[in-house]
């Protein structure tokens, strides 16, 4: 029984997602018990770099891998997150000169994410 090119791209997503988590893990990990065994903590955070190197190639291959209807509902989606988080983050950046006060930089991270789901959405719905 031969498993189709959906299933391996999936499969191949998957693999490189997890070994890029379990990376990302570790450098967090391994730099927070670094800093107490006296090695400077940047060294082990550069675990970090190929973690992130093997989630962006995971998604750019799964990006790859769908048809031209999967890629535009993708496409729109990023393109709605970009639109929706950049002037947020940037009226958030110039109001803290104002008087706003300093937020952290997950804050920005969140705004981002929280689009992304909602530019899924809508191109989810449109293309119903």
């Amino acid at each position: 029984m031969s498993t189709s090119a959906r299933t391996r791209a999936n499969r191949a997503f998957a693999l490189r997602f997890a070994v890029g988590m379990v990376l990302y893990g570790a450098a967090l990990a391994l730099a927070g018990v670094a800093e107490g065994l006296g090695v400077a903590a940047w060294l082990p955070a550069l675990l970090v770099l190929p973690a992130v190197g093997l989630m962006a190639w995971a998604n750019i291959e799964m990006y790859r891998s769908g048809d031209e209807f999967q890629r535009r509902k993708i496409a729109e989606a990023v393109l709605l997150a970009f639109v929706i988080a950049t002037p947020l983050i940037l009226a958030v950046g110039v109001l803290q000169f104002f008087g706003l006060p300093a937020l952290n930089w997950i804050f920005a991270f969140s705004l981002l994410m929280v689009s992304w789901i909602l530019g899924t959405v809508v191109a989810a719905a449109r293309y119903r």
